[in-house]
């Protein structure tokens, strides 16, 4: 046998070894990661109708349940938060939805002090790997720099992007572990958050600034066109946080909530905060200082609702 057949059949056997492992390994994660890859499947590639989507961070995905808004509400309702998102990965993923989907009636973007803070970057790109047949996420990852030609061609170099969680969700999944802990519960794409609760007596981290981005402003422009061309009207929101920790941790907060403040006004929209409700007073509502827990998920989801509920009869619940 020739050495150019010795290499082609080495080779060879190399991609067919590395593509059964990585079968192997992949099932083992999507068996752990159930949750999620079962909202970005609806997200991204489905097309049922809904009457709210919801965008944001983990202060979403975690903290507003689709249940109590549409039991409030009469509507159908799904939770698209993006654990770890800003303005950049909200607009793609907005996108990426409506390549599927038709229009929501209202768009509830839920947006975050570190929303704005960076501009074309995605918090775990690794996770949209597996949905490349929606062209708006293929695009996205290219222009991210994370190229899909090549996962397209070898599959297994997927795993080289995998962080030491991902590999470990593997093991997790084999073991018949998933990511839905104990006790919790999922439903049109939120995720419960446990009963723990954070001590009263929380310390503040020293002050910093928050960038602000003139790009990612642009994103969130783009969000609303999107919105006004079609005919989705779009509110916007600030999630609770525990004791307004979060927002003393940063100097130009004001600066941000005006600036947001002033996006809503000029789109006619409604900026609905969430960092002055009562419950932010009570650590029993919060597994820590910006997420809420299983209750505190639940009272917030309530007033939310009965807010959009109002949005809807074509009322203001901020002036009430």
């Amino acid at each position: 046998m020739s050495p150019i057949k010795r290499i082609i059949i080495s080779c060879t056997l190399a991609f067919i070894m590395c593509q059964l492992s990585f079968i192997v390994i992949k099932k083992g994660i999507d068996k752990y990661q159930v949750h999620n890859t079962a909202r970005l499947t609806e997200l991204l590639y489905n097309k049922t109708p809904y009457d709210i989507l919801f965008l944001g961070s983990s202060r979403v995905h975690l903290g507003i349940d689709p249940a109590i808004i549409d039991s409030v509400c009469k509507v159908n309702s799904y939770n698209g938060g993006i654990d770890g998102a800003g303005i950049f990965e909200f607009k793609m993923i907005f996108l990426a939805y409506l390549e599927n989907h038709p229009p929501p009636k209202y768009l509830v973007l839920t947006l975050d002090l570190h929303s704005f803070a960076s501009s074309n970057s995605l918090f775990n790109y690794p996770e949209y790997f597996s949905f490349l047949k929606n062209t708006v996420i293929n695009n996205y990852l290219n222009e991210c720099g994370y190229s899909t030609l090549k996962v397209k061609l070898f599959p297994f170099l997927e795993m080289s992007d995998y962080d030491d969680n991902t590999k470990g969700y593997f093991i997790k999944g084999l073991l018949g572990q998933n990511e839905i802990p104990v006790g919790d519960f999922e439903y049109k794409g939120y995720l419960s958050n446990s009963e723990n609760y954070i001590s009263p007596i929380q310390p503040i981290p020293p002050l910093d600034t928050l960038e602000v981005s003139p790009i990612a402003r642009n994103y969130l422009a783009d969000i609303f066109q999107i919105c006004k061309d079609k005919n989705i009207q779009v509110i916007l929101a600030y999630s609770p946080s525990y004791d307004h920790k979060i927002e003393q941790h940063h100097s130009n907060t004001a600066k941000i909530f005006s600036m947001i403040d002033s996006f809503a006004v000029s789109n006619k929209s409604i900026f609905l905060r969430g960092d002055n409700l009562e419950l932010c007073s009570n650590p029993k509502l919060f597994a820590n200082a910006g997420h809420l827990n299983k209750e505190g998920g639940r009272e917030y989801s309530l007033i939310l609702a009965e807010e959009i509920n109002e949005i809807m009869k074509g009322n203001n619940p901020v002036n009430k």
